[in-house]
């Protein structure tokens, strides 16, 4: 978690430079990237939707790998098969089709059938989304829609996209689901766990709505100050995930002021590596 955040600060210096194109942000989603990606193993294959960088980098991504596709660079800056990750998709909810479609070609040819699409908020109010679900559940699928609900599709906030959660938006199709909240990945690890065991067990797909806080805008393109109020973006950063954990673990002895500062020095000269190369 610490690592994908210093990676995202980065990011975000460089594109303010013009040395990346574009940066979706993750802050403040951490803690359900890393709790899932965990919980489901090395085995399954991902197909994200554009902002889960810390999901990339447990996958075994380097962090310039990652960068090259926001730079323009490359049009994907990774080997989709080895690394069990398949390239980002701008195009909303369309990685939905391609994740329960590769599912069930992966199931037809008796190989591992494990699927975990990401997806946000926005997205699930693509028709795109609805046709997943739909035959993910008519083809029972193994596919684990893992939803990061930050409650702002760009600057639409979920009570204006939705009149019920996805969680239960996903029963109407047939599919098992959980709400959850996303601030501790310990919570998350485990509702994921129980997700991914029931998919394996029944072969059949599951949702895993995971309510999150988006601290900065949509991308660094977006001026989140022009309509979300001060009050509910400072309440954001103060419940940030990363920060959070860091003293929960420092709380109970797990982690100590040398492990941290070892950490932050990895982070600085990750970050110190990244901008020479692309300052």
């Amino acid at each position: 978690m610490l690592v994908a955040r210093g990676i995202d600060e980065e990011a975000r210096q460089l594109q303010k430079q013009g040395a990346l194109d574009l940066w979706p942000s993750c802050q403040g989603q951490e803690a359900a990237q890393v709790g899932s990606a965990l919980a489901v193993g090395p085995a399954a294959t991902v197909f994200p939707s554009y902002r889960e960088h810390a999901v990339a980098l447990l996958r075994g991504m380097a962090p310039e790998q990652l960068f090259a596709q926001w730079a323009g660079r490359t049009f994907c800056g990774w080997d989709p098969r080895e690394l069990r990750f398949f390239p980002y998709t701008m195009v909303l909810a369309a990685q939905t089709l391609h994740g329960v479609g590769y599912s069930i070609g992966q199931r037809l040819q008796g190989r591992e059938d494990f699927v975990v699409v990401y997806i946000g908020d926005g997205a699930t109010s693509e028709g795109d989304m609805s046709e997943a679900m739909n035959l993910a559940a008519v083809e029972s699928a193994s596919v684990l829609f893992v939803c990061q609900n930050n409650g702002w599709a760009i600057s639409k906030p979920a009570e204006e996209q939705m009149r019920t959660s996805l969680a239960e938006r996903a029963r109407g199709f047939g599919i098992e689901s959980v709400r959850i909240a996303g601030g501790d990945p310990e919570t998350v690890f485990t509702a994921c766990s129980l997700a991914a065991g029931r998919i394996r067990e029944e072969r059949a797909p599951y949702l895993v709505e995971i309510q999150v806080g988006r601290i900065n805008g949509h991308t660094t393109s977006d001026a989140q100050e022009l309509y979300r109020g001060r009050d509910d973006i400072e309440r954001t950063r103060a419940a940030d995930p990363v920060t959070a954990y860091a003293a929960g673990l420092s709380g109970l002895g797990l982690v100590d002021t040398d492990w941290l500062a070892g950490v932050e020095a990895e982070v600085r000269e990750l970050r110190e590596r990244l901008m020479k190369e692309y300052a």
